[in-house]
């Protein structure tokens, strides 16, 4: 039996969903809209860095002035001693002799005291004058990290945008009409014919409709350089054969109409559109976590690989040997402990889903204390003070400088940022009133711009909070009056970690832009657009995410942490800022008296 396809010619007919064209009108134009709107941004932060070279070289020019004015008066000084000598001396001359003119040698003294006050003013106009353009650097450098918010938040938004367009011009569903010949011959009975036929007919206008759809997206170009190995496919919803007829030489002629829709699976657009997957991530309550149901035999090879030889591995609590190593294990949640003597643990959940790599970082341990281990000190009260852990000292290498090393002393550090709860206690203890809710309220980002709201401080945010959120809307004086009553009530030592000690227990012994990766990824901070249930409406709870490698909460994003130094810093990131703010590098100058439903602090204790 055999079946001689002698014509195969497709006419088709498109019977577009107007709903859905419209729909993707209006995405293309948020897009478009989006993209203009980055390009103004950009604009006024290529015109504003413009500005602050214009401080900064100012700034310069006035420290030069300074530094010859002091210069000067340092030579005016010997200029006036030199001066007053001379005078000295002519005066005792007049003594012996009284027709002796001294005028001379008083005039250039009294011209040498004048120049050296002259000088002195100089250099009072001169160290004011810097008080000012430092004043207005730091307020252009917050007005630099807000317009660097804005520009990425669009950016962010963008790619969304994009990630629903391409979603919305792939799922599309439409129906097609197919015309089809295709000869039997005299073995092949009719039904068999007419069988065969309508499955060609799917199978063709399955196939021409996915290739229409990858070369009308309006990124078309962009998609079909990744489209080699994509997932997308087309799911088949119905067929109706509209025209069918036999000729008198066996040929079995049809028009059938086949209705499609276009399936775009779980992070399929931002495969072809080549960003990542974080955009594309779903978010799903915990309660519907579930895995896939696999059959009870199935096993994934899961492979374990450390920086470390004669480490010990244990998984599910059972010993395995050293790394390296590759172990057949059921589908599901399992637990990874790597130890070795003087290491810090290493411990990692994974489900298996299919076969997995682990690569483990052990970080070596130079502190007596145990790795990793709780501290938390008794109040003068008998209540506890924040959580801490103990830190062990190290070096800090940053990326851009692989070659400076930076010693850090071991210490203890607070497992998250000091909570409502922790600052409570201390303003029921003190009687404290911050500077927020004496003063002008605190900072909260309206349209895009720093605004102070007199109704906000640190009891009343402006969102939602419990005793579990990081405190905010305190500023430098509130941190320092915490932390020092602190100190009295647990007789230790606080403050607030330098930039060193923050960048060195927010990496955790990595060397990437946050401590897991590269990549924010999807809700794995509380970022803006990092896909998380409070991303740019609120702070949320201490321990929502997972720890770093030191144990320590909440180091990328929820709220911006200050930091002690020359300057006042805050490290981090936070709820209402994009992914790219919140890298580990990333430093946002305050002015000290400034406070926000963003900012945030970190306890260290010295050992």
């Amino acid at each position: 039996m055999r079946i001689a396809l002698i014509a195969l010619a497709t006419s088709c007919i498109l019977l577009g969903n107007t709903a859905q064209a419209t729909e993707t009108k209006q995405q293309n134009n948020t897009v478009d809209n989006l993209q203009t709107e980055l390009q103004s941004i950009q604009s006024e932060y290529n015109a504003f860095i413009t500005s602050l070279a214009v401080v900064n070289d100012n700034l310069a020019l006035e420290k030069g002035k300074l530094a010859k004015t002091r210069t000067q008066g340092k030579a005016l000084v010997g200029q006036t001693a030199k001066a007053l000598t001379e005078m000295n001396e002519q005066y005792a001359l007049m003594i012996d002799n009284p027709t002796q003119d001294i005028s001379a040698s008083q005039n250039d003294y009294r011209q040498a005291i004048q120049q050296q006050q002259q000088n002195k003013q100089l250099i009072k106009d001169s160290v004011s004058t810097l008080a000012q353009l430092n004043k207005q650097l730091s307020e252009k450098n917050i007005e630099r990290v807000r317009l660097l918010n804005q520009r990425e938040t669009i950016s962010e938004e963008i790619n969304i945008s994009r990630i629903n367009r391409l979603t919305n011009e792939m799922q599309q569903t439409q129906s097609r009409n197919v015309n089809q010949s295709v000869s039997c011959d005299l073995e092949t009975s009719f039904s068999k014919c007419i069988t065969r036929s309508n499955l060609l007919s799917k199978q063709k206008a399955s196939k021409r409709y996915l290739n229409n759809l990858f070369s009308s997206v309006t990124e078309a170009k962009l998609v079909n350089k990744h489209k080699a190995n994509s997932s997308a496919h087309v799911k088949l919803l119905g067929n109706k054969v509209l025209t069918s007829e036999f000729s008198g030489q066996g040929t079995y002629s049809s028009t059938m109409q086949v209705t499609m829709q276009g399936i775009l699976p779980k992070n399929e657009a931002c495969n072809l559109l080549n960003i990542s997957t974080r955009y594309c991530a779903e978010q799903v309550p915990a309660a519907k976590k579930n895995l896939a149901k696999t059959d009870k035999g199935t096993l994934y090879e899961l492979t374990i690989r450390s920086n470390q030889y004669d480490d010990e591995v244990f998984i599910d609590g059972v010993s395995y040997g050293s790394t390296k190593l590759s172990v057949m294990l059921s589908p599901g949640p399992h637990h990874i402990v790597i130890k070795k003597p003087n290491y810090m643990d290493f411990e990692k959940n994974v489900k298996l889903k299919n076969n997995l790599m682990v690569r483990a970082e052990l970080v070596k341990a130079t502190v007596s204390l145990k790795n990793g281990q709780a501290v938390q000190d008794f109040l003068a009260s008998g209540e506890r003070g924040p959580e801490l852990i103990s830190v062990p000292a190290g070096q800090l290498t940053t990326p851009a400088d692989s070659d400076i090393k930076q010693a850090i002393k071991a210490f203890s550090v607070g497992q998250n940022p000091i909570t409502v709860a922790d600052f409570k206690l201390f303003v029921n203890a003190s009687n404290y009133t911050t500077a927020a809710e004496s003063g002008n309220g605190c900072v909260e980002y309206l349209n895009g711009k720093e605004t102070y709201n007199a109704d906000l401080n640190w009891r009343q945010p402006g969102f939602v909070q419990t005793d579990e959120h990081p405190v905010v809307c305190i500023n430098s004086a509130d941190t320092n009056a915490y932390l020092t009553w602190l100190s009295k009530a647990t007789g230790q030592k606080y403050r607030l970690p330098n930039n060193g000690e923050w960048e060195y227990v927010a990496r955790a012994g990595s060397s990437y832009n946050y401590w897991w990766g590269n990549d924010a990824g999807n809700s794995k901070a509380n970022c803006a657009y990092c896909g998380s249930q409070w991303s740019n409406k609120s702070t949320a709870p201490v321990q929502s995410f997972k720890a770093n490698k030191f144990g320590l909460y909440d180091t990328v994003g929820n709220v911006w942490e200050l930091t002690s130094g020359n300057n006042l810093v805050a490290r981090g990131g936070a709820w209402n800022f994009a992914p790219k703010l919140a890298q580990v590098d990333v430093r946002l100058e305050l002015k000290s008296d400034f406070r926000a439903n963003y900012i945030g602090f970190r306890a260290l204790r010295e050992n």
